[in-house]
């Protein structure tokens, strides 16, 4: 299947790495390649006379010295060539170019396949970096499927070619390529490598003593996590084995040290805020039932009582803004947010204090306590971990005594560095359920170590219904399953010792889609919750020499005909249906419905949704006829407003006469579109169409210009 990335993401990650480093005004030692060498080197590969406008400048950045090259044309089409060029070795590091036009004028489908796409982008780092292309190969996509979709940032196809050592990959080494699916032209390029001698791979530990070590000082941790559906605005929890920090676990492959990259920090959870809707005139019954609950809240007034429970407000804290709204991901909560602000005549000397407050409980959710002072005084800690400790553990048996017992204080493996001049010491108590962590729910407390005083607390806690653990995999048999899974992968990895970025030969954890697995079967789980399924490549058997063998495929790889069977049945009559769905993953519509259960209804509701069918045209036992499937294809253009006029066409067809009137309009305009065509001179409005046609008129349909 072919894979789109936003070329907009794409472009703005080249464009901060090449522009957010210092520039330095002198150029200090002369670098080893001249300013005329860069541009020599460049017009080698590329034509810049369509350019009028020409730049150089010299930078030194993290990544060493290099000359920047633009080429820009001053009059439309504006074009553009960029260009960063080493100047120690003498070769390009990045490429950005723009042709200026829009050859594709919104077609859907792209002219040139993955394949053809990906042996541009192998030609084009051969030629630029012959020696170095040889020694890597493609790298997996790892990103979801996009969709060839009306979006217009989804116009390009993104590959990287990743470095090998001796058959070991070497991380964030190789070339990351850009190739416009409608040009075929590349226009991103980014050439990354290590030119230091590696480590040997010899003498090295065996893959099974990593994996032995790695479970020893790692593994997968057990817990109770949380799904949330931001449209259904539903939670749900499930128990799953987690790698706690997959992308940070490092074994030396000499020592078998297991090597800290970067520290692990936990955040407070974070506290989203709703907007809270107008009232009409005339009281619905949901309204007056919202107008009711609404009397059961607590007044702003005592929401502040209860801040002042547990937060000090000094007098010069003037209250500022206060909001009643509903908990999003608590629909029917109701929370109070209030803050005040500090007054003072230096604007230097600030302060600030937030809080929450459940609106029907009176509980105390969070609060944030700010003051600049705090970090422009002179600073002595006055607590160390433990002091602070015993005061975060007061103060939530004070505001929490029910659920104190319901928690577990996570405690670091570690202090982190410095902890001996930390001013703020931040402890998270993770709720217990069935003996189970569940991270997403607890409380976490900020301590000044200088006073001893709470700055910061805040809580979640969720009213769910949690799965028994009964009939889970033990942690020995997950544990074993994810090595088969996922497992451990040799790499060469750059660590940031002295100042100065050395590779070092390690295991890590392999690349893989999830580090969530349902405990219950190991199956990986995306960010919803849901089991990510490996699905086969779709191929037919009963497709091969048949005249729309190539459309169907084409359709396939697109993802738009997905598969169950082997046999598609090209000849067979296609429900208005199935149909339908094609139409809506073509067009780009995340609506279709993926659930086998009622999956006909909920695909024709999506279509009347997305204005391709009307109400009541379809059923999910209809069949498709060749005049309705010229309406949905015309409506799905955005014509239906001009083909709804149907007195003023004509119909090029025998028998246009039989056309039903209020399909004249979309007959006509799809013939003169070449969407659909006549046979033997007839247009043949009733007759039902075939999987094949429908795969065809669907391929014409994603070629017409827009």
């Amino acid at each position: 299947m072919k894979k789109f990335i936003s070329s907009l993401a794409w472009s703005l990650i080249l464009f901060l790495v090449l522009t957010t480093f210092p520039v330095f005004a002198a150029e200090g030692e002369n670098p080893k390649f001249s300013r005329e060498q860069a541009v020599e080197l460049v017009k080698k590969f590329f034509d810049t006379s369509i350019y009028d406008k020409f730049s150089i400048d010299y930078r030194e950045t993290p990544e060493g010295r290099l000359w920047y090259l633009n080429w820009t044309t001053s009059k439309e089409p504006y074009a553009s060539l960029y260009a960063a060029v080493d100047a120690d070795r003498g070769y390009i590091k990045h490429l950005s170019i723009y042709s200026g036009d829009d050859p594709g004028k919104g077609a859907l489908l792209p002219k040139f396949s993955e394949e053809e796409a990906k042996n541009i982008a192998r030609g084009f780092a051969a030629k630029l970096q012959p020696e170095e292309f040889k020694n890597t190969v493609p790298s997996p996509e790892s990103l979801p499927p996009v969709r060839p979709l009306i979006d217009i940032y989804a116009r390009q196809y993104h590959f990287y070619f990743q470095r090998m050592h001796e058959g070991i990959p070497v991380v964030d080494n190789g070339f990351y390529i850009t190739v416009d699916a409608f040009t075929g032209q590349v226009t991103d390029y980014s050439f990354q490598w290590n030119f230091d001698e590696l480590p040997s791979p010899e003498k090295i530990l065996s893959k099974a003593d990593a994996e032995k070590i790695f479970l020893e000082k790692s593994g997968l941790t057990l817990v109770y996590r949380r799904f949330y559906d931001y449209e259904k605005r539903e939670q749900k929890i499930k128990l799953v084995y987690q790698l706690e920090n997959p992308y940070s676990f490092f074994l030396d492959a000499s020592t078998g040290e297991v090597i800290q990259r970067d520290a692990d920090y936990r955040y407070p959870p974070y506290f989203g805020e709703a907007g809270v809707g107008d009232v009409n005139r005339a009281l619905t019954p949901q309204e007056q039932k919202e107008l009711e609950d609404a009397k059961k809240l607590i007044s702003k007034e005592k929401a502040i009582e209860v801040v002042k429970k547990y937060v000090e407000i000094p007098s010069n804290y003037v209250q500022q803004y206060a909001s009643l709204y509903e908990d999003y991901e608590n629909p029917g909560r109701r929370l109070w947010s209030i803050s005040w602000e500090k007054r003072s005549d230096k604007p230097e000397d600030y302060g600030s204090i937030s809080a929450q407050v459940d609106a029907s409980s009176s509980e105390l959710l969070s609060f944030n306590i700010y003051d600049s002072s705090r970090y422009t005084q002179d600073f002595r800690q006055n607590l160390d971990w433990e002091d602070a400790e015993k005061k975060a553990d007061e103060f939530v048996k004070m505001v929490q005594p029910e659920k104190y017992g319901m928690v577990k204080l996570e405690r670091p493996a570690s202090q982190p560095p410095g902890s001996e001049k930390i001013r703020e010491f931040v402890f998270n108590y993770v709720r217990q359920v069935n003996g189970i962590p569940f991270p997403d729910n607890g409380f976490s407390v900020t301590v000044e170590a200088k006073t001893g005083k709470i700055v910061s607390y805040y809580s979640r806690w969720s009213d769910a219904s949690f799965p028994a653990p009964e009939g889970m995999l033990e942690k020995d048999d997950a544990e074993r399953l994810f090595l088969e899974k996922v497992g451990l992968e040799l790499s060469y990895v750059p660590f940031n010792e002295s100042g100065k970025s050395n590779y070092r030969l390690v295991y890590r954890i392999a690349p893989f889609s999830s580090y969530t697995f349902d405990a219950f079967g190991m199956k990986p789980l995306d960010y919803a919750g849901n089991p990510i399924e490996e699905k086969p490549k779709t191929e037919f058997t009963d497709i091969k020499g048949h005249w729309a063998e190539k459309e169907i495929k084409l359709l396939c790889d697109l993802g738009i005909i997905e598969a169950e069977g082997e046999k598609f049945g090209p000849d067979e009559k296609i429900s208005a249906a199935e149909f339908l769905k094609m139409m809506l993953i073509a067009t780009g519509n995340y609506q279709v419905p993926r659930e086998k259960e009622g999956q006909e209804e909920k695909i024709i509701e999506a279509a009347v949704r997305a204005g391709l069918i009307k109400k009541g045209e379809v059923t999910k036992e209809s069949s498709i006829s060749r005049e309705l499937m010229a309406a949905v294809l015309v409506r799905a253009m955005g014509f239906e407003r001009v083909a709804s006029i149907h007195d003023i066409y004509l119909i090029k067809a025998k028998d246009a006469s039989s056309v039903n009137p209020a399909y004249r309009g979309h007959a006509a305009i799809a013939m003169g579109l070449g969407l659909i065509r006549g046979v033997s001179g007839n247009f043949l409005p009733q007759a039902e169409v075939t999987r094949a046609q429908a795969a065809v008129a669907l391929v014409r349909f994603m070629s017409a210009e827009r």
